[in-house]
């Protein structure tokens, strides 16, 4: 069997890194472009130009800070498939919060699994999904961040880029849902990907048909796209 690989050394990830301020230094040279297009099941677009995400992001930032919310806090992410996902989640690691999304399907008792798992500082709740039964944190509903999206956009926390960013679920080999720790080198990880699977240009309109709040969708849909200053679908 004749094998391909690579013998070059791969770039290093700078010394001072944030994931989220590297995916949006793309769309900070084109801020008029879009980066999102929302496509819903009645033929209606929700459009998101890098300009106004980027503001929504890092004001929704500034905003979870001013809640009292301090870098390394642990955030359970309840949230459904609403743009309120992408924004939150890149919000939180641009000033050292650590996200953790979970699907819209869990249960009452997968979600008390959770909390008890990584003791999140708060939940950021869609009221429509199930939370959790009992929880002495801040409970922090989609009104509210709405209106964080035009606070003063906040600084990047650049750091050690082997640092905690986030941590996602996976189903378990149990039964149990495993929290899963990421770097935020885990999103300079994924160039060579974009480079050698599928050659993603800034000109493409890449059309992922997951939901916001799957991982997956969130990582190849909207995450790679918007480093490269493509679009979304």
């Amino acid at each position: 069997m004749v094998s391909l690989y690579h013998s070059e050394q791969a770039t290093p990830c700078p010394d001072l890194f944030n994931l989220t301020a590297y995916v949006l230094n793309a769309g900070d040279k084109i801020p008029q472009k879009t980066a999102l297009e929302i496509i819903d099941t009645d033929g209606s677009v929700e459009t998101w130009t890098f300009q106004a995400l980027t503001q929504a992001i890092r004001g929704t930032a500034t905003g979870l800070l001013s809640l009292g919310l301090k870098p390394q806090d642990r955030i359970l992410m309840r949230l459904g498939n609403t743009i309120d996902f992408p924004i939150t989640f890149l919000a939180a690691i641009s000033v050292g919060l650590i996200p953790v999304p979970s699907p819209a399907q869990w249960t009452q008792k997968e979600v008390d699994h959770a909390v008890s798992l990584i003791s999140p500082a708060a939940i950021l709740l869609d009221h429509e999904l199930a939370g959790p039964s009992q929880y002495d944190g801040q409970i922090i509903g989609q009104a509210t961040l709405a209106t964080l999206r035009s606070m003063a956009p906040c600084d990047y926390d650049q750091g050690d880029p082997n640092r905690l960013a986030y941590i996602v679920f996976t189903s378990g080999t149990l039964g149990q849902p495993r929290a899963v720790m990421h770097a935020h080198r885990a999103i300079w990880a994924r160039r060579m990907m974009m480079k050698d699977w599928y050659n993603l240009k800034p000109s493409d309109r890449l059309l992922h048909a997951g939901g916001l709040n799957w991982t997956f969708t969130l990582g190849t849909g909207l995450l790679d796209p918007w480093s490269k200053g493509a679009t979304a679908l």
